[in-house]
């Protein structure tokens, strides 16, 4: 005999609408300095990854323009994502939404990483490819970090 199960309708739809009670300020401070925490690791990462594809690149290409690229790329990156999590850091700081300043902040800090990659790209003899390699690290920084925090143990060492 087969069964057919109905589907049933959630049972709790009004709560799905309902906005989230606002934080205490010390649950706001602890997700904090969680947050920061997090940030600070991929930045770690970012720069292990950087010093590692320095030494693998310098050791299988010999060659000093792809050294050169990859320390670029990496030191731009690093760099950039350090200045991200201090301007997101005072946004959730600010009392109420961030304001027009932090946006203005927010577009200039964009544009000058596109004028620095691009006079790093137009006017230094390096590996464009090494250049690409090093400009990930932050991004293999945040996989990584992601990948540690899904095969954490019940949270153990969270923060």
């Amino acid at each position: 005999m087969t069964q057919t199960h109905e589907p049933q309708a959630p049972e709790h739809k009004e709560d799905e609408n309902r906005p989230a009670p606002p934080l205490s300020d010390e649950k706001k401070e602890e997700l904090l300095r969680s947050q920061y925490a997090r940030a600070r690791r991929i930045q770690y990462l970012g720069i292990g990854y950087g010093i590692l594809f320095l030494i693998l690149g310098g050791i299988i290409f010999r060659s000093w323009t792809v050294v050169l690229g990859v320390f670029l790329g990496a030191l731009i990156m690093v760099v950039d994502f350090f200045w991200l999590t201090r301007l997101v850091r005072q946004a959730f700081l600010m009392k109420g939404k961030p304001t027009g300043g932090f946006f203005l902040k927010f577009g200039l800090k964009f544009v000058f990483l596109l004028a620095i990659v691009a006079l790093v790209i137009y006017f230094t003899p390096m590996n464009p490819i090494a250049f690409l390699v090093g400009l990930s690290v932050s991004v293999l920084g945040i996989v990584t970090d992601g990948v540690i925090r899904v095969f954490r143990v019940n949270g153990e060492g969270e923060g």
